[in-house]
């Protein structure tokens, strides 16, 4: 690149590359650009000599973008979500709050959030939940790139040298809950005679392969058998309200069902799992972009989130 020219570079050509990025042909970015084709093919073109270098590979899915595109496009969207945020809080600044965008787990909205804010004041700030149906690494670092939430909630780390992830929790213990008026309710102990036969309510989350227990289990292997699962919600508040309802059976960390017994007065009954059946740890992870202009508030909220005491 020629840097003595940069200050006379049209900053519209990678306006229009980014939106074949985005779109995956030049037929559909021209669509949603409102230009013809050839002007976008024209744009890219200039782009590309102006830069001596090639910008996209065409495959029988549409226009791949090479790894310079690629990091192109990253910082386009996220310099354009940085303006977009500055823009909107110089207009609004006497007449709104900070807002940060979640994406989290239905989960975690009601586990971590509603504790949250019995413990800490955020009434400065804010908070637009969106409920995780991203569960691809690569597509989770390309929305932080992007700025489309400012922080996700996932129960992996994101690695990205313009990302930070921290573990703000674990959980290692998993029990059993069910009615508190089922016939279960009324034994001493639960067995593996009650996993296998008492019919199962299994919170799950969105893949873009399908559903997928959230938490998971292994069974030692004399012991392994099919459960009989006959509800599944990505909503957490349905599946206790299945459970509560009916001879069903499901499996929680034990902060969780504490949370919903205690805080949410939940009518169920909580057991220890037999020593048979273990249930991988699970870790939550907050991850954010290093440098941003809500970095501070973002940064406040993490800590927080940290600290917050659930039992």
């Amino acid at each position: 690149m020629n840097y003595s020219k940069s200050s006379k570079f049209d900053y519209n050509l990678i306006k229009i590359m980014n939106q074949v990025i985005v779109s995956g042909s030049l037929s559909r970015a021209a669509e949603n650009l409102e230009l013809s084709v050839s002007a976008v093919s024209l744009s890219i073109n200039k782009l590309q000599q102006h830069l001596g270098l090639e910008l996209f590979t065409r495959t029988a899915q549409g226009m791949k973008p090479t790894s310079i595109a690629t990091n192109i496009h990253e910082s386009f969207s996220r310099a354009i979500g940085i303006i977009d945020d500055v823009v909107y809080t110089a207009k609004h600044q006497e007449h709104s709050m900070l807002t940060l965008k979640i994406m989290c787990s239905d989960l975690m909205e009601n586990y971590y959030f509603q504790t949250f804010y019995q413990q800490r004041d955020f009434s400065d700030t804010l908070v637009s939940f969106t409920n995780l149906m991203i569960l691809n690494h690569d597509d989770c670092v390309k929305n932080l790139l992007q700025v489309s939430n400012d922080i996700i909630l996932s129960n992996f780390p994101l690695t990205h040298n313009s990302i930070t992830s921290v573990e703000v929790d674990c959980d290692d213990e998993f029990v059993v809950v069910c009615s508190n008026s089922s016939l279960l309710a009324a034994q001493e102990f639960f067995t593996l005679y009650h996993y296998y036969t008492l019919p199962h309510a299994v919170y799950c989350h969105n893949e873009k392969q399908g559903r997928r227990s959230t938490f998971t289990c292994k069974v030692s292997s004399e012991y392994t058998g099919m459960i009989k699962v006959i509800y599944d919600s990505s909503s957490i508040n349905g599946v206790i309200t299945a459970v509560e309802s009916s001879e069903m059976i499901s499996i929680f960390p034990r902060k969780v069902a504490e949370h919903f017994m205690q805080k949410r007065h939940s009518k169920l009954m909580m057991f220890p799992l037999p020593d048979e059946i273990l249930y991988e740890k699970l870790v939550t992870y907050a991850s954010f972009l290093t440098c941003s202009v809500k970095s501070q508030a973002v940064y406040n909220m993490v800590s927080s989130l940290r600290c917050v005491e659930i039992n």
